[in-house]
């Protein structure tokens, strides 16, 4: 008895039928998932205000009235007058601002994972956050060591938590437009981080494209750095700035050994320039090398270049 299979015809149409409804499903599938998760964050939100409430009557009661004004969410979810008590999810991030010892909603700005809660007549309203910068874990890196004039692969940087996400050395993948790179904390404000790329960029320059002397004010490595990091997009797009570390950043960071990772031992990528000019010698300017953090080179000479960012806090996330 001959058995009959499906022609190549029939095979193809399932196919197809199969592709369409992969089409159809797929986006209302994570329109689905995108709205349980705004929501959750709205509901979180609700919760943290109810939370804050309790603990202002509770402070009343204790004859410790919390003062009207505007509040900073730490990134523990906690105020400046005390611990706020939540089960469940907890802000991040944000401000809440207090009057007569309730919410005033329509103020309040309450970050919650990848999300900002505002208030509309009383409404939670979540929009995603857009986050450029992701923590991860310390990685393998290669670190010059002095004594064996060898390049050592080294565990670099700290892992950030919510207790210190800012702190100098703390690990970001952050992706601006081009792919991911990683970046290390340089330093931070109350709204602001800054973070030095882990490698240089791939074209090396000089300090001064005019002149031979640093009256050029570093135009050279600046244009290289512009030059190179015009792809970044989702950094401009949020008001990021991109700039060259500074002498300052190279000794005000905590564990500076870091400061010299992925130098290699081509001449061109042995170091890379600051922003900063030297003051004593009119033909040299700061650089960073693998054999001390700080050095002065001629202006004329090509070294990296290495991106240092700085974004708002919003944009970056544990």
């Amino acid at each position: 008895m001959k058995k009959k299979g499906f022609t190549l015809i029939e095979l193809l149409a399932v196919i197809v039928v199969l592709a369409i409804i992969a089409l159809i499903a797929t986006p209302i599938v994570m329109n689905v998932i995108s709205n349980a998760s705004k929501g959750a964050a709205e509901r979180s939100a609700d919760n943290y205000v109810k939370a804050v409430e309790t603990l202002i009557a509770t402070k009343r009661l204790d004859g410790e009235p919390v003062e009207d004004g505007t509040y900073t969410i730490g990134t523990d979810g906690n105020l400046s007058f005390g611990d706020v008590e939540l089960n469940g999810t907890k802000p991040s991030g944000g401000t809440i601002t207090i009057k007569d010892g309730q919410v005033v909603k329509e103020n309040a700005s309450i970050k919650v994972g990848d999300y900002t809660v505002t208030y509309d007549d009383g409404a939670a309203k979540a929009d995603q956050i857009i986050v450029l910068c992701k923590a991860i874990a310390p990685i393998q890196q290669e670190l010059y060591d002095a004594t064996t004039k060898t390049m050592v692969p080294t565990t670099v940087g700290i892992q950030a938590t919510s207790s210190a996400p800012y702190a100098a050395g703390a690990v970001y993948s952050c992706n601006l437009g081009d792919g991911d790179r990683t970046f290390y904390v340089l330093s931070s404000t109350k709204d602001t981080v800054s973070l030095l790329m882990e490698e240089n960029m791939e074209s090396p320059a000089t300090w001064c494209a005019t002149g031979d002397d640093n009256s050029c004010n570093g135009d050279g490595a600046i244009a290289s750095l512009n030059s190179q990091t015009s792809g970044w997009s989702k950094l401009f797009s949020v008001n990021g700035k991109v700039s060259l570390p500074s002498y300052d950043d190279m000794y005000g960071v905590i564990g500076d050994d870091w400061t010299a990772i992925n130098l290699t031992n081509v001449v061109a990528n042995n170091g890379y320039w600051t922003s900063t000019l030297c003051d004593f010698e009119i033909t040299e300017a700061w650089i960073v090398e693998k054999t001390d953090v700080t050095t002065t080179a001629s202006v004329n000479a090509e070294f990296g270049i290495r991106p240092v960012i700085t974004i708002s806090t919003e944009y970056i996330s544990l």
